[in-house]
């Protein structure tokens, strides 16, 4: 009969435990408890029992039989709760240390030396818990001295003095002689403690043959001389102190050799010891050194990197500036030609009589186009000689070279109402909230739990706020989506600073002219400039950042000369992976940021909020489930280097919304999604810790049953991952 037929709490105690392993659960499953039950007729008891068993991975099956024995020795009913109390703790010793329980029928002996099942109780927990016998291994010689407990039973009437006298007996052996000595040495200790037990209880151990032998040696004592009498008490002396000396010279050497061979395992500990430590200072000195000769070529590379960059810069507004000089130089040569040739057609009769004909003579119209179409790709507009033809003006006008200019954006120098500091901060904070709370309502928007703290770090103005945080949990979208249509502002996105024009712009070598950035026009007109990946950058190149920091920055001269007024709603917003301390084990190609960068920004943690997974996978909330437990099972991983593991890894709020877009369109099944978006994106020694992290949270009942489908798919594409490599 399966054990599963039987619906007892001993069935649910196996099946919470029996999880944790699919062949574990089988065995259990196949396993017949019913006549344990019988025995312990109490199935809590016993489930008990088999979760302390669980819990310290120690198979239950081939202890049942002692366990079960153990029960029917202690609890004989006299006392139910008391004998059930030490039965509990018995348990707990025996799965604590089991060698000191022997074998069975050793403790059968102990139980039947006492009739106080506290005292029994007592004596294990002295054996268990004593620091004489807590490193003693032997398992004979632990036997040899339990004996002795009912081989004294019948010279002590009371179990307390017996009881004594067993702990005085273990307290008083050598634990070396225990642990490396012979059985028959502890035997001989014990049999000399029996002996005196006999003594104190007036049994003396002498037989027939004895008393006869020591009539006959009286006999000759009575009837010998005193001489003799004499001779004899010597030589026995003798023999006895021979056979002390020969007694002691083998125990000394006995000892000897059983301390020689501890001091020879403590010293191949030590050595042992010494050398595991000297090959891990090794192992952290030659890392530090690699990493301080990386740093070092890094810091050296940029160097050569500034070095000629500067260099290139400086010989290209060389270039630019003689570029300048020669255009310039050219426009005059140009527009003294074109005004002489001006006067020439206006003043000459017969260039104007060929040009009235022109317009007949289709040959030279269509040459004259395509000398125009020339012209123009070359950035000279004209379209006065066909006009001039066509009129048949007596006013010839020449071509006219026309440069093209940038627009231009009107300057507006408003303040935003919400970055206006006449009007009180709580006034302005509030109309922003009911905003909030009105796009919530009426879009069931969702908004990051750090929104209202970046949102307070932009209207104050005193530092930028610098969100760092792990790839795809929202920053992004918080700041382009969320906050610039609540202050009603522009916002530009750049990516990380590599050199200062990125930040103040540069002068075109070819042209002359200035090429703003898009931080200069978010300077000027009060826009807001995101620097996203602002860790990814280059640390000497963001160093140019801190003329502009804060709210002191007043006004900055841009490389095309003009000074530029600060505009009021001019906001910076940075953005990281990382604390700005360098790289990470996920993020292992960021820099460490210039400390007076650091200073400069306020620091705020942006991190997965787990209310925007819900929004996204609110009709698929197996998927939910799913995630929040990827995440617990990834954040209990420690890096193997000690380094901030960070979101390598993880499902992130991007995963998220490709989930539910697949999903959506049924394009895939959870299987596909599960290998392409999770499994196939992450390194397969990873993925199998995550996957014995989730099994612990399966355990712990983390997982909805749709949850437990998807982990389940999880484990056979990690599966078959592992077979494909």
């Amino acid at each position: 009969m399966g054990f599963f037929d039987n619906k007892t709490s001993v069935e649910k105690t196996v099946r919470d435990i029996g999880y944790m392993d699919y062949e574990y659960k089988n065995d259990m499953a196949r396993y017949d408890f019913q006549p344990y039950i019988d025995k312990f007729k109490d199935d809590e008891l016993l489930s008990e029992i088999l979760l302390k068993f669980a819990k310290q991975g120690i198979d239950f099956s081939i202890h049942m039989n002692f366990i079960t024995n153990m029960f029917s020795l202690l609890c004989i009913n006299r006392n139910p709760s008391e004998e059930k109390r030490i039965y509990r703790t018995m348990v707990d010793m025996y799965l604590d240390r089991p060698k000191i329980f022997i074998n069975q029928n050793n403790f059968n002996k102990i139980v039947s030396s006492f009739d106080d099942k506290r005292i029994v109780l007592e004596y294990f927990r002295f054996l268990t818990q004593s620091e004489n016998l807590k490193d003693i291994d032997n398992v004979d010689n632990i036997s040899a001295m339990i004996d002795y407990v009912s081989m004294a039973r019948q010279y002590y009437v009371d179990d307390r003095a017996l009881l004594s006298s067993a702990i005085n007996l273990a307290k008083e052996m050598d634990p070396v002689i225990l642990e490396y000595g012979d059985k028959s040495e502890v035997e001989k200790i014990i049999k000399a403690r029996l002996d005196e037990d006999k003594k104190a209880n007036g049994v003396y151990n002498i037989d027939l043959e004895t008393l006869a032998e020591m009539d006959r040696k009286l006999d000759i004592i009575l009837n010998s001389s005193s001489v003799l009498e004499t001779l004899i008490q010597t030589a026995e002396k003798q023999i006895e102190i021979l056979r002390q000396e020969a007694s002691n010279s083998k125990t000394e050497i006995n000892q000897a050799k059983i301390k020689e061979l501890a001091s020879m395992q403590k010293k191949a500990n030590k050595i042992l010891k010494d050398f595991n430590s000297s090959y891990l200072e090794l192992l952290s000195q030659q890392r530090s050194s690699l990493i301080d000769e990386r740093d070092s070529l890094m810091a050296e590379i940029n160097r050569e990197v500034d070095k000629k960059k500067t260099e290139l810069l400086s010989i290209a507004d060389g270039v630019g500036k003689r570029i300048s000089i020669e255009l310039g130089r050219v426009n005059n040569v140009t527009s003294e030609s074109l005004k002489k040739l001006k006067e020439f057609v206006e003043n000459n009769d017969g260039v104007r009589q060929i040009l009235s004909e022109a317009k007949t003579n289709e040959e030279f119209l269509s040459r004259l186009a395509q000398v125009e179409k020339i012209a123009s790709e070359a950035g000279i507009v004209s379209d006065i000689l066909p006009e001039a033809i066509a009129s048949n003006s007596k006013q010839i006008l020449v071509p006219n070279v026309i440069i093209p200019t940038a627009d231009e954006r009107v300057l507006d120098a408003k303040v935003n109402y919400y970055f206006d500091r006449r009007i009180p901060f709580t006034e302005r904070f509030a109309r922003l909230m009911e905003l909030k709370q009105k796009d919530i309502e009426e879009n069931g928007a969702i908004y990051h739990e750090k929104f209202d703290d970046v949102l307070k770090i932009i209207i104050e103005n005193q530092k930028p706020p610098y969100m760092y945080g792990p790839s795809g949990c929202g920053k992004t979208y918080m700041i382009e989506e969320q906050i610039a249509k609540l202050l009603g502002m522009n916002v530009l996105t750049n990516g990380y600073v590599l050199y200062e024009q990125d930040i103040i712009g540069y002068t075109n070598s070819a042209t002359g002219s200035y090429v703003p950035s898009n931080f200069y026009r978010c300077y000027k007109y009060g826009d807001m400039i995101f620097l996203d990946e602002l860790d990814n950058g280059i640390a000497n190149a963001t160093i140019v950042l801190n003329r502009f920091m804060g709210n002191n920055n007043k006004s900055y001269t841009f490389p095309d000369g003009i000074n530029i007024s600060r505009h009021p709603n001019f906001r910076i917003i940075a953005a990281g992976n990382t604390k700005g301390n360098g790289r990470t084990l996920a993020y292992n190609t960021r820099q460490k940021m210039d400390e007076s960068v650091m200073q400069r920004m306020t620091p705020i943690e942006v991190n997965y909020d787990n209310r925007i997974e819900m929004r996204i996978l609110k009709d698929y909330p197996d998927w939910y489930n799913f995630a929040i437990n990827f995440r617990k099972a990834i954040e209990q991983i420690p890096g193997d280097s000690g380094e901030e593991v960070n979101s390598m890894g993880t499902f992130t709020t991007r995963d998220a919304e490709t989930v539910r877009i697949y999903l959506d369109d049924k394009c895939f099944d959870n299987s596909q999604i599960m290998s392409y978006e999770i499994v196939e994106t992450k390194d397969q020694d990873y993925l199998s810790k995550i996957a014995q992290k989730m099994s612990d949270l399966d355990d712990e009942d983390e997982f909805t049953s749709g949850g437990k489908k998807l982990l389940k798919i999880f484990n056979q594409s990690l599966a078959a991952k592992k077979e494909n490599n």
